[in-house]
């Protein structure tokens, strides 16, 4: 009985495997083929034809985020981010034995994931660095029945770890007690595990799966020859007329979930940072079940994508907010609304039909409406997306770029899809205190922002530094809890008003400022979808 539960484990830790190194291995093939063609190594280190081929390169490619020269000494020369900042002692000296290709990790005790290069060394003491973007392994891998129970480590074979990836979600399938009696997991090893190598550089991927999940999986094996073993015959029509019941509901058990709560529409203000004017909002959709319990984003995500609920739920998210903002919009039709949209959204043209029909007839123009993009979950068919974008932009509405420099598009997103607006990724804002590539980071947002005419926000915003940092550096707008966490409708309606009879704009915020130093917690259980948001325009100054 638990053998072919382990099978369907061990099948399923394979593939996860071959994913990952299958995603790098393509990417580092991409790298070094666009490197080639482009001459690179045929060119002056840190001449302006080298930045010039480099900056082509990092935005012809996904999952780069910089190239730089490495002198002989190890001394990082220049690179596209930091072109006039060498970091000594970057790599190893170069010597003869110096392998034609490796990875290093580097150090950085503030990221979650460590940032990893791919080196090239072209000979004659000059060695080329490949900065991959976080997201060059995918994130959403697994069945949605695995993925709860999986944890993986990316690793070189030096034994310098890369990334550790745990989901750690809270939630966790419903087992019948035919599956907790034929698998009892206190006789288990705690975690099964699997490793797998590149064939062509030197890393090594880790697979772990929680032994819980054997139960999950034998409870869903359609083998009714292993129930009528254990019950009889008449067990067996039960159990048959109860998988015939839950063929029709999704793998996990969200649509009950679903059926006894409610989803709700938060609203967190834009604020110009200039004058404390109210700029628009940001939508994130929360779910509440009836008893107030709380789902992580991850476990949610996963399955709205992978089951199309999301399709569904944006739907249903875009009818709340044209119901909810209807009067707000009769009074003040400048603010923007933000509503995010996945990948899939942008896979046909049904979307733009949607957009047209919901807010077609209420009082919010489509000029308020910024649709966003997210790096997080790529585009699969540009030519798609781009039609569908066009739609929505020729209604008036305007579409962003969530996560710039984080996710699978890099700045390629840009060139291709005629987006309109980049958000800077929180992750950005809170490094703005200790790390000097950050700063040029945001510096060449804001340049490219300002040369594409686009639009540009930061979110994430929570202390007066960070303010500061941000309009030193040309942008104005901002959210974040330094002025307003995401607020109920009613809440929001109420801010916008009195903001506008405010003499002092600023202070409207005071009441609902939080400070990271106060710990807050919420009053209210809810799980917000993170997959759900987005940020409204505001130009760069």
């Amino acid at each position: 009985m638990r053998k072919d539960a382990q099978d369907i484990l061990d099948a399923e830790m394979t593939s996860i495997g071959r994913t990952l190194i299958g995603a790098f291995d393509r990417e580092a093939a991409a790298v070094i083929n666009t490197i080639s063609q482009s001459r690179l190594g045929e060119v002056e280190g840190c001449s302006p034809r080298f930045q010039s081929i480099s900056r082509y390169v990092v935005g012809s490619l996904d999952h780069v985020q910089d190239i730089g020269f490495v002198a002989s000494d190890g001394t990082l020369a220049c690179s596209v981010l930091r072109p006039g900042q060498p970091i000594e002692g970057f790599l190893k000296p170069w010597s003869l034995d110096t392998p034609t290709l490796t990875l290093a990790v580097l150090e950085d005790a503030r990221l979650e994931r460590r940032p990893l290069v791919l080196v090239i060394n072209n000979g004659l003491n000059q060695r080329y660095v490949v900065r991959f973007a976080p997201s060059v392994l995918p994130e959403d891998i697994g069945s949605t029945l695995i993925r709860p129970y999986l944890s993986y480590d990316a690793l070189l074979t030096s034994g310098d770890r890369w990334i550790h990836v745990d989901n750690q979600i809270m939630y966790r399938h419903k087992v019948g007690a035919i599956a907790r009696w034929a698998i009892d997991v206190r006789n288990l090893p705690e975690r099964f595990s699997q490793t797998m190598s590149s064939k062509a550089l030197p890393l090594v991927v880790t697979i772990s799966v929680g032994s819980e999940v054997l139960p999950v999986i034998y409870d869903r094996l359609d083998n009714g020859a292993i129930q009528v073993g254990i019950l009889g015959g008449l067990v067996i029509l039960f159990l048959l007329l109860l998988i015939g019941w839950r063929s029709g509901r999704p793998e996990f058990e969200y649509s009950a979930v679903f059926d006894e709560g409610e989803f709700l529409a938060y609203y967190q203000p834009v604020v110009d940072m200039g004058n404390g004017n109210i700029l628009g909002c940001e939508v994130l959709l929360r779910f509440r079940t009836r008893e107030g319990k709380l789902v992580q984003p991850a476990a949610f995500i996963a399955y709205a994508e992978t089951t199309g609920v999301i399709m569904k739920v944006t739907h249903d998210l875009m009818k709340r907010v044209a119901a909810e903002l209807n009067e707000l919009s009769k009074d003040f039709g400048q603010l923007k609304i933000g509503i995010n949209l996945t990948g899939k959204h942008f896979e046909d043209m049904a979307v733009v039909d949607d957009i047209r029909a919901i807010f077609g007839k209420s009082n919010i123009s489509f000029q308020q409406l910024v649709f966003e993009l997210t790096e997080r979950h790529p585009v699969q068919d540009f030519q798609v997306a781009r039609m569908a974008i066009s739609g929505m932009q020729e209604l008036g509405a305007s579409v962003a770029l969530d996560d710039a420099g984080t996710g699978h598009g890099g700045f390629s997103y840009l060139q291709k899809l005629g987006l309109d607006v980049i958000k800077i990724d929180k992750m950005f804002v809170d490094s703005f205190s200790n790390d000097v590539t950050t700063m040029t980071i945001i510096d060449i947002i804001v340049e490219l922002a300002k040369s594409l005419d686009m639009g540009i926000i930061a979110e994430g915003v929570e202390n007066q530094h960070q303010v500061d940092s941000l309009r030193k550096l040309g942008i104005s707008a901002a959210q974040g809890y330094f002025f307003s966490p995401p607020l109920p409708p009613e809440e929001y309606i109420d801010l916008v008003r009195r903001s506008v009879v405010a003499k002092n704009k600023f202070s409207v915020f005071e009441n609902t400022r939080i400070s990271p130093l106060h710990n807050y917690r919420p009053t209210e259980i809810l799980y917000e979808v993170e997959a759900e948001v987005v940020q409204p325009i505001a130009r760069a100054s």
